[in-house]
């Protein structure tokens, strides 16, 4: 049985697996999600590399991520993220901007973590951060870039991630000629999701450091081409 979405622009789409008076509503996220968005943020990064990352274990991770997608202008920000909600939960979030909006965004979300946990706590986490970027393929600049996508786990499989997709898609595609993501080498799942769902594999980057905070080896940047855009 199959329920509907409805989208901010009103048009409904299918959402396999939910029951018939289910209702996704996508939205513009707000900084009093903040509670709700921390643990999918960190879900979306993947706890494992998020934990690793900020150095701050499962709890502060979550913490750290509210705080900055309640805080306009870092990475992980409210202003950049739509949320997917089913009867009044939310269940999904994406985020996602251009590539060169988001390049301008890594200071303010390094001054929030100063802000929030001191110059101690930022001097473990510039050289996190540093691996991390090393672990990152290049972006082209003229792409739209997807920093985070995750759905709740009882809510997979029912198109929810989908809908997020198109979503971006309709922001991106009169400004980008296609949309770039990172997704872990280790991420078997994440990948297969990504190329079923019309994404290439470009290229990856490998990283020692990144290996031995998370067990991460590296990440892949996948790429869509969007309508009207060239494929390389």
């Amino acid at each position: 049985m199959s329920g509907s979405v409805r989208l901010a622009n009103g048009r409904p789409a299918a959402v396999r697996g939910e029951p018939s008076h289910a209702r996704l509503l996508l939205r513009d996220a707000r900084p009093g999600d903040r509670a709700q968005a921390g643990t999918l943020l960190r879900e979306a990064l993947t706890p494992g590399l998020a934990d690793a990352v900020f150095g701050l274990g499962a709890a502060g991770a979550s913490t750290y991520l509210e705080r900055l997608f309640a805080r306009r202008g870092t990475l992980w920000s409210y202003d950049i993220t739509t949320l997917a909600e089913l009867d009044g939960q939310v269940v999904g979030l994406v985020s996602h901007a251009p590539w060169a909006v988001l390049a301008q965004r890594r200071w303010a979300t390094l001054w929030s973590y100063l802000r929030a946990y001191g110059p101690l706590a930022l001097l473990k986490l510039i050289p996190r951060i540093r691996a991390l970027m090393h672990a990152s393929p290049a972006v082209p600049p003229d792409h739209w870039f997807i920093p985070c996508l995750a759905v709740s786990p009882k809510h997979r499989g029912n198109g929810v991630a989908h809908a997020l997709l198109q979503t971006v898609y309709r922001h991106a595609e009169t400004h980008a000629p296609a949309c770039s993501l990172y997704v872990p080498t280790s991420n078997a799942a994440a990948r297969e999701f990504y190329d079923r769902a019309g994404y290439v594999e470009r290229d990856g980057a490998a990283s020692e450091a990144l290996r031995r905070l998370a067990g991460v080896d590296g990440r892949v940047r996948f790429e869509r081409t969007l309508a009207g855009g060239r494929p390389e």
